[in-house]
């Protein structure tokens, strides 16, 4: 089975380019972190002091600032924004004052989950990704306060605060003081990407395994993947990439392809930027991923051999 956890590259990397170097741990001789079906174990990562875990922090924030305002996080917001319908102002007739329409800013404001990033104290790819996360919230709050150009009335940033949750296997300690500096709740228990939404949710998964992706869309199959997004992997590329048959028919990420808009996302920076390897190394691939209403509504009432696959994923025992 696909080993939920596992990166994954479309091409080779070559050593980034001059740059901060950051931390490379060898194996571990402790026990490895216990694997479930589908996953390969992961070894334990080190904790760091609080020197380097501030160091960490620093970098993941010029790394967000950079991104803040990138195509990378821009497109990703304005799918999601689009899908979510983010501050749509729907015009309404007051009707206890003749002639007079009131204006009403809608707010479907999601949660975000990052499934699969690393420890951000072993990984260059990791700290790219979170900064990606913390510059995507911001962004989201930041659209949150504006509405055709005009700033929203908010009681405290309290109000806005989009809730922004992590897990990964790999983590430890040292990632979670990190992660908590920007505000992120850590997911105590591995979900396996089994998580049934029922509000918006974008999720976050870049380089995950195949596996992952399949939970995440079979557990939330039905009108409830409406409420859905997945920032990660290209599904059309599995389908270049799927040649067998039989690997075809089994996969869901190729079964979806008709029914999925997917919009690729460039790597945040442009090739002249001195740490571009380090961007495209954590951004390559990566697709943002919805089902329009009249595509899903298809797929639902047409298609009983996808809904089957799903339902047959969803009932797969949750590993323990």
């Amino acid at each position: 089975m696909e080993q939920e956890w596992r990166q994954v590259s479309r091409r080779r990397r070559g050593k980034p380019r001059n740059g901060a170097s950051y931390p490379r741990f060898a194996a571990s001789t402790a026990s490895k972190v216990a694997a479930n079906v589908g996953e390969e174990e992961v070894e334990p990562v080190p904790e760091i002091s609080a020197d380097k875990q501030t160091k960490i922090i620093g970098r993941v924030r010029a790394i967000a600032d950079i991104l803040r305002d990138s195509l990378l996080v821009q497109d990703a917001l304005r799918v999601i924004a689009e899908h979510f319908e983010l501050n749509t102002v729907k015009k309404s007739v007051d009707k206890d004052v003749e002639g007079v329409d009131t204006e009403e800013v809608t707010d479907h404001s999601p949660t975000l989950v990052g499934y699969g990033l690393g420890s951000f104290c072993a990984s260059s790819n990791a700290v790219h990704q979170l900064g990606f996360l913390v510059a995507l919230r911001e962004s989201l709050e930041s659209r949150l306060r504006k509405s055709n150009g005009d700033v929203l009335a908010v009681e405290s940033s309290d109000t806005i605060q989009h809730c922004a949750e992590i897990f990964d296997p790999a983590m430890n300690k040292s990632d979670a003081v990190i992660a908590e500096h920007f505000q992120l709740k850590i997911i105590l228990e591995n979900e396996h990407g089994r998580r049934q939404v029922d509000s918006n949710t974008v999720f976050f998964m870049p380089h995950c395994g195949k596996t992952l992706y399949q939970n995440v869309l079979a557990c939330n199959w039905g009108p409830a993947i409406k409420n859905l997004v997945i920032i990660g992997n290209s599904f059309s590329a599995y389908g270049d990439r799927v040649l067998g048959s039989k690997e075809r028919d089994e996969l869901l990420l190729v079964s979806v392809l008709p029914y999925v808009d997917e919009v690729p996302l460039p790597c945040g920076v442009a090739k002249h930027h001195e740490d571009f390897a380090r961007y495209e190394a954590a951004f390559n691939d990566l697709s943002v991923l919805r089902f329009p209403s009249s595509s899903l509504h298809r797929a639902l009432r047409d298609d009983n051999l996808l809904n089957e696959k799903m339902a047959t994923v969803a009932r797969t025992e949750k590993p323990k």
